[in-house]
């Protein structure tokens, strides 16, 4: 414990350290980041920690999806303990790995959603990640620092969490493996998913437990009656977005902090470069790090040109990059006149194509955003028009369709990506046209929804939420028929309460009063 408590001062030392590094070390900056190697564990917390861990897998057990986001950003150190403070027993976490071979919890394919990157994670080193910015949808930081599969398995073993391991591409199997074995943590992990379903992980040590049901699936975690169907299955655990309600029924406390350390690695490192080799060859976080130290980085008109380029000597990459990035930039900057919306909306309408996923269309996806930055409540009707699906026809041949459904990941796709991207701009427009789509579309079906998309009730909720509604409207939201709906209404309602809000959960759903806050 003692050594914990010196370890932190320490880290908090450097911290504080940081300002005065460069000036002392000839350019250097010191880098924190999650450490990669494991930590020390005495054989007396390791015994105690085994005890506790076969006590959980006899369940049931409440696995958090990617740690409690309504708490901390997803695939966090602090997402993943909140879940276990809550009340759960573990969590599902998603593993990819950086481009100097650092195994880490990332989602997505792509950096754009959560964070100001561009382009595919897996081309990102560690230290390039760690300097990302979040990214904020409806009050909500997405991202943050993230962290290694080694600080995680450091603070399972503290904690004596559950795993359930989302390997997120393939070649991850053998260094998965070597770290659970160096850590002795093999009996935390109660599931391992892979790229390709048809093959099993397999390891001689691994004992994984059956789903009773993945309530996430079907955003039912917030129902108590189907809850408790859930646990009363075969099995021994569930999957869920939100442990409260599940805490609540299984009797356990409804917020008992968990104290735990991280271990820091602290470096000192030179600064990222802002000039691009002579070879050609940066992806696009090299190129928007050069953008970024340009002296007209700020200028409007500049960036207007750059949306406007139609040729880039170093390629079509880098033009797509630019194109993202200046409309990015439009967005931080806060000016909003006339010929920066047109622009963007001229961008947002024509999403370039890219043989690569992670990047095609991401010019227009920049350029939604932006308009809900600037709340450009003028453009709210042609964001709309953005949903409608064209009818379908087959590509040409060289030619990208960026509508292309994808059954293996169909959250990968351009177009669930825009429909997010275009909902969550409607919820930063306040705006009568963006209110009355937003009601419309929480009331379809799944048949309805898909003429706007890939249906995303839960992304629509928020959305609309953060329009300006009365208790009733909101009430109407927490009595939804669809599942999604409630139980985003729910946390929402409960997670960041206004008289209204507070108001129309008393009257729908006053069961849900009484569950603990989040606490971010």
């Amino acid at each position: 414990m003692r050594r914990a408590v010196r370890r932190r001062v320490a880290e908090w030392f450097l911290c504080l350290a940081l300002p005065i590094v460069p000036a002392r070390s000839g350019g250097l900056v010191l880098v924190r980041q999650y450490a990669t190697t494991l930590g020390d564990e005495s054989p007396s917390a390791r015994q105690t920690r085994h005890q506790v861990v076969a006590l959980r897998r006899q369940g049931p057990a409440v696995i958090v999806r990617r740690g409690a986001t309504a708490m901390a950003p997803e695939n966090s150190i602090e997402s993943c303990v909140a879940a276990l403070s809550y009340g759960a027993d573990g969590c599902e976490v998603d593993l990819r790995r950086t481009r100097d071979g650092i195994l880490v919890l990332f989602a997505d394919e792509a950096l754009d959603r959560i964070t100001d990157g561009f382009g595919r994670m897996r081309d990102a080193t560690l230290r390039e990640l760690v300097s990302l910015k979040p990214q904020v949808a409806s009050g909500r930081t997405l991202f943050s620092s993230p962290p290694t599969f080694a600080a995680l398995l450091d603070v399972a073993r503290q904690q004596n969490m559950l795993l359930d391991l989302h390997l997120r591409e393939p070649g991850l199997e053998s260094e998965v493996a070597r770290l659970l074995e160096e850590a002795d943590a093999w009996d935390h992990v109660i599931h391992v998913s892979r790229p390709d379903t048809d093959r099993p992980f397999e390891a001689a040590r691994l004992r994984p437990l059956a789903y009773k049901a993945r309530l996430c699936e079907s955003g039912r975690d917030m129902d108590p009656a189907a809850v408790a169907a859930a646990l009363a299955r075969p099995g021994e655990m569930i999957l869920v977005d939100d442990p409260r309600v599940a805490a609540r029924l299984l009797s356990r406390a409804p917020y008992q902090p968990q104290p735990y350390t991280t271990t820091l690695r602290i470096v000192a490192e030179p600064p990222l470069p802002t000039i691009l080799s002579a070879a050609g060859d940066a992806g696009p976080l090299p190129v928007t790090r050069a953008l970024a130290a340009l002296p007209r980085a700020n200028s409007p008109s500049w960036l207007l040109g750059l949306m406007a380029n139609r040729h880039n000597p170093a390629g079509p990459q880098h033009r797509l990059t630019e194109r993202a990035w200046a409309a990015s930039r439009l967005g931080e900057l806060g000016q909003k006149p006339r010929p920066v919306i047109q622009a963007l909306l001229r961008q947002a309408r024509k999403p370039t194509p890219h043989p690569d996923r992670a990047c095609g269309g991401l010019d227009a996806l920049a350029a939604i955003r932006a308009l809900g930055q600037l709340e450009a409540t003028e453009c709210a009707g042609d964001l709309i028009g953005l949903l409608h699906r064209p009818p379908t026809r087959a590509s040409r041949p060289g030619e990208w369709n960026l509508s292309a459904d994808s059954i293996s990941q169909p959250r990968e796709t351009f177009e669930f990506r825009r429909t997010g991207y275009v909902l969550r701009a409607l919820g930063e427009l306040p705006c009568r046209t963006s209110r009355r789509f937003l009601e419309r579309y929480v009331r379809m079906d799944e048949v309805q929804a898909r003429r706007f998309g890939p249906p995303q009730f839960d992304e629509a909720t928020r959305a609309l939420l953060h329009q300006r509604l009365a208790w009733d409207d909101i009430a109407r939201l927490l009595r939804s028929s669809n599942s999604g709906v409630r139980t985003t209404a729910i946390l929402e309602c409960l997670d960041a309460p206004t008289e209204e809000r507070t108001l129309a959960l008393r009257t729908a759903v006053p069961w849900a009063v009484d569950l603990p806050r989040a606490r971010r």
